[in-house]
Parts: structure tokens; C-alpha cells; sequence
């Protein structure tokens, strides 16, 4: 090999891993949640120094934190979704919030307010009507019968055609037959056929 071929060489090499390593950060997906938020007192002022415990109520984990001198707490890193529950404390105050559900590569603004304990009133009773409700009803769903189905145009008897009698569902790639219930991405839908 020439001096001046082997300049060329080393110049395309050194031009493919420049660009390599500059698109690597692109290609970089985020697989995480995290939550955020200011902690203040009962007079809006800010608390410094406050626990703030975040748990993943599914798997147990917690991640503690302590607020910032402007009583600013950040976690980052979290599992996707939740429920989660976040205990914010200082002194004998407490702010406990239940049910906190995190969003794919999204910070969630919760802020925190520390006041004195309020009485709490616990009801307890059978609700007329409760033989109604049962474990297998998981919430909102739509239900097409044979009688439907046979009445129904499709092409291919493709699940996208009869995704579209239900207004909370929305084709969002069709190539991929991806279908969003609800506005979410689509790798936390479950359909059952």
C-alpha cells in the first residue's frame, strides 16, 4: 500500500468513528420516569431539609431524598408507571400521596404541602348493589358480539377495522398495526380477542 492510500484510509477510519460517537447519543433511548417537586409550609414558604420517600408499592423499592435550601427534591431513574406512593416529612408533619403513576421518559410535578394532621372519617358498610360488581370487571371495555361482527364490513376481518367502533381507540401506525387505547403509548395497551 502507498503513503498516499494509506493517508486516505486512515482518514475515512477516523471520520466513521467521529460519526459513530457522535450519533450514539441519538440513538440512546430513555426507559425511565422520574418525579420532581417544590415542598412548602402551610404559610407557602419553602422547607428545607424535608424527607421526601418515594416506593414502588409493586416491588417495595425506595428511593429517599432530602429538599433542597429552596425545598426542591428530584429522583430520577424510576420505573415506568407505578403505583407509587410518595411520603413528603418533616417534624412531625407528613404530605402522603397514593396511587402516583409515572409517565415513560416524563418528569412528574408533584409538589408537597406540610400542615398539621387533619381527622380522618373512615365509612365503612355494604353499598346496595354490590353483587353488581364483581373481579372480572376491570373498568371501561367495549364488548362486540357475533351478531355484530357478522354485520361489520371488513376486508381482511382485520382487529383494526373493529378497533374502530370504539371512540378510545385510535389507530397510531398502521404498517405496524399499532392501535393506542386511551391516548397511551402503545406498549402499555392490552387487548384481549
Amino acid at each position: 500500500m502507498h503513503y498516499r492510500d494509506w493517508t486516505h484510509f486512515t482518514r475515512t477510519a477516523i471520520a466513521v468513528a467521529v460519526t459513530v460517537v457522535a450519533a450514539a447519543p441519538a440513538l440512546a433511548q430513555n426507559t425511565t420516569a422520574a418525579v420532581g417537586g417544590r415542598v412548602v409550609d402551610v404559610a407557602g414558604k419553602p422547607v428545607a431539609g424535608a424527607t421526601v420517600v418515594i416506593q414502588h408499592v409493586e416491588s417495595g423499592s425506595i428511593n429517599n431524598l432530602v429538599t433542597d435550601a429552596d425545598g426542591r427534591y428530584s429522583a430520577r431513574g424510576l420505573r415506568v408507571g407505578g403505583p407509587y406512593t410518595i411520603t413528603i416529612s418533616q417534624a412531625g408533619l407528613v404530605d402522603q400521596r397514593e396511587g402516583v403513576f409515572l409517565t415513560l421518559a416524563e418528569t412528574l410535578s408533584l409538589d408537597g404541602r406540610l400542615a398539621p394532621p387533619t381527622a380522618t372519617v373512615v365509612v365503612t358498610g355494604r353499598s346496595v348493589g354490590s353483587d353488581k360488581f364483581n373481579s372480572s370487571s376491570m373498568g371501561a371495555g367495549t364488548s362486540i358480539g357475533s351478531r355484530e361482527l357478522a354485520a361489520f364490513a371488513s376486508i381482511q376481518r382485520n382487529l383494526q377495522d373493529y378497533a374502530r367502533t370504539d371512540p378510545r381507540l385510535a389507530q397510531t401506525d398502521k404498517d405496524r398495526g399499532e392501535i393506542s387505547a386511551a391516548g397511551q403509548n402503545t406498549r402499555f395497551n392490552s387487548i384481549t380477542i
